[in-house]
Formats: structure tokens, C-alpha cells, sequence
């Protein structure tokens, strides 16, 4: 199994804040770069820049440890429940409902980390959708201005 890197950053949210929009400000499309306080550039591949595309909101909404594993690794049922903020036992039911394809070894089960982010961006897309109707329909009945 592929070897995640963890980076640990203490840092606070403002400084992550005003380093994403740096960051984005100095991104040109033909070429990614970073631009130190020196205004020393530093060329990236356009993969490391979507890596932090991904990495600064993170940062951004507080959190200090960010996880970078390859798409194909696989996760465990535990950390596949820390990736979708719910218990083992809940990821456990949607897992023998087929709600998020896995492998079952023995008694484990393995889960590719491609399908625990696939079902997470469905349950946002879902959740973002409810909120909206919610929205609509408070606004239809003047609950909502």
C-alpha cells in the first residue's frame, strides 16, 4: 500500500486565508507558480497546483493535518468513516446497503479512497440540492425573504 505524506501546519486561518489568495492571484494559466516575499517565482505542474487548490480551504477552515494518498490507495473502514464525518458502524451499513463499493478480505473490508470521495461529493451535491429546495419552498410560502 502506498505510503501517505502527513503535514502537520500551525498556522492560523488567517494566514492560510491571505497565502490561498496569493497563491491564486499569482497562478497564470500557461504556467503555475509560486511567488515567495521576495517575489522569487517557482514554477509547479499544474497537478501540484490542484493538490493545493485542494490543501488551502483546508487549511482555511482550520484544520492542521492534511493527507495526501494517491486516488487508488485504499482506505480502511475507519478511516473512510473519518473521511465522511460519520462513525464506523454507520459507513458499515452503507457499505452492506452497496452504497460505496468495497472488498472484503477476510473479515476486513477494503475500500479505494476514489470511491469514499465520489460518495462524498454525492452526498454534498444531495445535501446542496435539499437546501435549496428548502429554500425555494420558504420563499414560495413567505417564510423567507
Amino acid at each position: 500500500m502506498a505510503k501517505n505524506l502527513l503535514v502537520t501546519i500551525d498556522t492560523p486561518k488567517k494566514i492560510c486565508g491571505n497565502a490561498r489568495k496569493q497563491f491564486e492571484q499569482y497562478y497564470q494559466k500557461d504556467t503555475p507558480k509560486l511567488v515567495n516575499a521576495n517575489g522569487e517565482e517557482i514554477p509547479i505542474s499544474d497537478n501540484v497546483f490542484k493538490v493545493l487548490q485542494e490543501i488551502l480551504p483546508a487549511l482555511e477552515q482550520g484544520k492542521t493535518i492534511v493527507t495526501i494518498s494517491p486516488a487508488n490507495s485504499e482506505v480502511t473502514t475507519q478511516e473512510a468513516a473519518d473521511i465522511l464525518n460519520v462513525s464506523r458502524p454507520y459507513l458499515i451499513k452503507l457499505l452492506n446497503n452497496n452504497e460505496i463499493p468495497h472488498v472484503k478480505t477476510g473479515s476486513h473490508r477494503r475500500i479505494k479512497l476514489k470511491d469514499v470521495m465520489d460518495y462524498k461529493e454525492k452526498r454534498e451535491a444531495q445535501t446542496a440540492q435539499s437546501f435549496n429546495q428548502l429554500t425555494e419552498i420558504m420563499q414560495d410560502n413567505g417564510l423567507f425573504d
